[in-house]
């Protein structure tokens, strides 16, 4: 599937319930959880938010997260619909929200407290595009930002790579970057890399990047 394809097919409702009902299966419960652990465990460090940019914000899940920890949050994201149902999901609060493309920010530079964009990357089929979306959210971040990517090393990818190698699988390439990658974006950006732990070894090739701003 092409990048518009994906994005034709996210900026949709159909989309959108696809998307909220991949997050009621087992493997993405496990793997919501651990994620939410790390998480918290680095907000906890990061101590009080003023403000958070979550993109993509989906259908709000981590909008409670993100609001116990202080944080005035502004939701963003490509989808349309996935902006609606958040705000619909926070009838009490409705939070303030628009679209963009993850690599388009319409935000001054260091806007926010803390950039805040979990399994964007890896939807970004153009490798230039994904490098781009890591350099916006350092640019709008003030203080920290909170991202994950799928890892060009991970044993996942290793494993794709080989299957394909030999014909035992037809699905494309993983949109991967690599660590060092990163890790060069985050340091030209003026920043420096906290953690970033993988998501899981073996089940999952993303990693979890934790950044501070230090110019």
């Amino acid at each position: 599937m092409t990048q518009r394809q994906r994005l034709k097919f996210y900026d949709s409702p159909e989309g959108a319930v696809e998307y909220y009902e991949e997050y009621e299966k087992v493997h993405r419960r496990l793997s919501d959880r651990r994620e939410r652990r790390i998480l918290n465990r680095w907000l906890n460090q990061i101590g009080p938010l003023e403000s958070a940019l979550d993109l993509p914000c989906g259908f709000g899940r981590y909008l409670p997260f993100l609001r116990a920890h202080g944080a005035r949050v502004i939701e963003a994201d490509y989808s349309r619909d996935m902006v609606k149902a958040s705000r619909q999901n926070s009838p009490a609060a409705p939070p303030s929200g628009f679209r963009c493309f993850g690599h388009e920010i319409p935000l001054q530079d260091r806007a926010m407290d803390l950039c805040f964009s979990m399994r964007l990357s890896h939807h970004l089929v153009d490798p230039e595009v994904r490098r781009a979306h890591v350099r916006e959210i350092l640019r709008v971040s003030r203080r920290f930002a909170i991202f994950s990517y799928f890892d060009h090393a991970s044993f996942k990818n290793l494993l794709r790579r080989v299957r394909t190698r030999v014909g035992l699988t037809r699905k494309p390439a993983k949109s991967t970057l690599r660590r060092s990658e990163v890790h060069a974006l985050v340091a030209a950006a003026g920043f420096r890399v906290v953690e970033d732990p993988w998501l899981f070894v073996i089940g999952s090739g993303h990693r979890l990047t934790l950044a501070e701003r230090v110019k």
